[in-house]
């Protein structure tokens, strides 16, 4: 009797777990995907020329769409060096769809999660590690080696986005970066 309860058991649960999970859980984030950059006329890349083909941030599908391929700042065409490399996945347990991405320059750790908003937007909450000891950590006042972002990105028309980011410091969130950015999506 105890033999087929566990049978029955190991049958049950997957299943349960499986009806539980959303079918597609990373179908918020459609939207988002392919290669953003900023507008043609925006100073980023008019007054500097290096930035002439930088790309902020790209989305990729991976496997049976249960990955996301996240890529941050890809200054040259030439070279397609990337300032930083992640992974977007659901996780199952937490029902929340988590984000884990890699600076090369500087060693960063980004750990964190996206939500999507009920007006359409999408958050990107997340925690930096930084190397103990660099020198260029943002307000050092608030001592430790980590800080706590929040983006969110904002659907402006059919290949724009509005780039909002936030800083956590003491106990309130404050703008960082400049005032507005926004990012179209690459044709080809």
């Amino acid at each position: 009797m105890k033999s087929l309860l566990t049978s029955l058991l190991v049958l049950i649960i997957p299943t349960a777990l499986q009806a539980q999970m959303p079918e597609e859980p990373l179908k918020s984030l459609e939207y988002y995907m392919g290669i953003w950059i900023p507008p043609l006329n925006h100073p980023m890349t008019t007054n500097n020329p290096k930035m002439a083909h930088l790309q902020v941030i790209a989305f990729e599908w991976g496997a049976q769409k249960k990955v996301i391929k996240s890529t941050t700042g890809i200054i040259s065409d030439e070279y397609n060096i990337p300032f930083s490399e992640g992974t977007i996945t659901y996780n199952p347990l937490t029902k929340k769809i988590v984000w884990l991405e890699y600076q090369y320059d500087g060693d960063l750790l980004f750990e964190g999660e996206y939500k999507p908003l009920a007006d359409g937007s999408m958050e990107r909450l997340y925690t930096v590690y930084y190397v103990e000891g660099d020198k260029t950590i943002p307000n050092p006042q608030e001592g430790g080696w980590t800080r706590l972002y929040r983006e969110t990105f904002t659907p402006f028309h059919q290949d724009t986005i509005a780039w909002k980011t936030e800083t956590y410091i003491g106990e309130k969130w404050i703008k960082a970066g400049s005032d507005g950015f926004k990012a179209v999506r690459k044709k080809y």
